[in-house]
Parts: structure tokens; C-alpha cells; sequence
């Protein structure tokens, strides 16, 4: 049953790509209040899919649930947990080419928190990080700042935005696998270009790079202060268009 559960998810999400989309998250099958990723009483991992996991490993806890906001479903990121997924591997043509697009729908939903209260990261295996995108409370609202690496881990943040609490939004992020840099625009405007990726002098290849195991290539998302939905998440080879 939970393996058809599973291919049925797949199929799902197949069945809504676009073109050149290699990816696209899919909450249809799942109810709100669904527990995606838990911990049991030891620490012990379990997952609606396989491919995703959370950070720490604390006992009894709920990394992320399924919600309904607005009528739209998403997962929504816990406090204090960081959680990440790949959901595709190397067998895709796609997750090979030199450049990716991706985006991700993400609401904040109320102004409470100081300082960074999440954070989105595009990473390969091993914590090596290309696009590190945060989200930092100013005053009544929030600043989308992304991170211009050094190469080796360290970042300057750079203001890319800036959103209401309790509003949806969208970041799309072009990754360049040639350059090791990224561009990133919040809804569609405040485009920061040839960012730097964080971790450059360790890239090995491009998003997935060929004769490493699985997971070599996963996205992050990170709640502290408070949840963070994200109620779409799209890699693709081609620029992503709107729905």
C-alpha cells in the first residue's frame, strides 16, 4: 500500500510538469495535517517520501506538516528544523545541463522573530552550498537577502527584496553551473545577477554531477522564529514559466 501510495505521487507529479521541468513538488494526494517528516521517540527518521529528511534529529518531533492557506496546500516548516529533499537523480538529462532555473512560492506568516527567521539553499552533496537565499526581519516586513559567496563558505548578503508577513511570494533563482554564479529576482522584480555560489571552489560538475551516489544534489529549507510555507518548489532546463 505504501509503495503504491508512493508511485501514485510520482505519477501525479509527472503528470503536472512542464516543459523542460525535471521537477515540481506535489501535495495533491495529502490531506492538511499530514506529518511529512517525524521523529519517534528514539530519533529515529520516518517520511512520507523517502528522499527527505530534517535537521536536528530530535525525539519526537514534526519536521513538517501539510496545511491549507488560502486554499492552497503546503508544507509547512517547523521551528528550529531544517529540512531537505532530492527528489530526482542523474538519470535525468535535464539535471545534467550547465543551467537550471528554479522557484519556489514561500509565505511568511506573521511578523514575530528577529533578525533571520529562514532561509532557502540550493546545495550539492556534502553541504557544498551554490544559491543561499534568507529571509531577515526589517521593521514591519522582511527582506529577502541572498548570499554573494566567496568561493569558500563565506557570503556578503545582498537585498533582493523585500515582503509582507502573511503574503505569498515568489523567488526565482537561475543557477549557471559554467560560472558558479546565480541570479535571483522576488516576484519578478529586484533581480540580483552573477551572484557568486557559496561554495564555488568545491562545485564538482553541474547540479548533479555524474558517478556520485544519490542525494548529490537536494534544496534546503530552514524555520527558526517561526513556520515558513512553501507551497511550490520547480527545477527546470528551461525558464520557468507562470501558472
Amino acid at each position: 500500500m505504501k509503495q503504491t501510495f508512493f508511485v501514485a505521487l510520482v505519477c501525479a507529479a509527472a503528470a503536472t510538469l512542464g516543459a523542460g521541468e525535471f521537477y515540481r513538488l506535489n501535495l495533491t494526494e495529502l490531506t492538511p495535517g499530514s506529518v511529512f517528516v517525524k521523529t519517534d521517540a528514539a530519533g529515529k527518521l520516518s517520511s512520507l517520501r523517502p528522499t527527505w529528511g530534517m535537521w536536528p534529529r530530535t525525539p519526537d518531533s514534526a519536521g513538517i506538516k501539510v496545511v491549507e492557506r488560502d486554499g492552497v496546500k503546503a508544507l509547512e516548516v517547523q521551528p528550529g528544523f531544517q529540512v531537505n529533499t532530492s527528489e530526482w537523480d542523474g538519470a535525468s538529462n535535464d539535471a545534467q545541463q550547465s543551467v537550471a532555473y528554479c522557484r519556489f512560492r514561500v509565505l511568511i506568516p506573521t511578523l514575530t522573530g528577529s533578525g533571520i527567521v529562514g532561509s532557502l539553499r540550493l546545495q550539492q552533496l556534502n553541504n557544498r552550498t551554490a544559491a543561499f537565499v534568507s529571509f531577515e526581519r526589517k521593521g514591519d516586513a522582511f527582506d529577502i537577502i541572498a548570499g554573494n559567496g566567496d568561493g569558500k563558505g563565506g557570503i556578503v548578503w545582498k537585498k533582493a527584496g523585500r515582503v509582507e508577513p502573511g503574503k505569498w511570494f515568489t523567488i526565482d533563482v537561475k543557477l549557471d553551473f559554467n560560472t558558479k554564479t546565480f541570479d535571483i529576482a522576488a516576484d519578478g522584480r529586484d533581480r540580483l545577477t552573477g551572484l557568486n555560489f557559496r561554495h564555488a571552489s568545491a562545485w564538482v560538475g553541474t547540479m548533479w554531477p555524474e558517478n556520485l551516489n544519490s542525494r548529490a544534489y537536494r534544496y534546503d529549507i530552514e524555520a527558526t522564529a517561526m513556520p515558513i510555507l512553501v507551497s511550490e518548489a520547480v527545477f527546470s532546463s528551461d525558464p520557468i514559466a507562470e501558472r
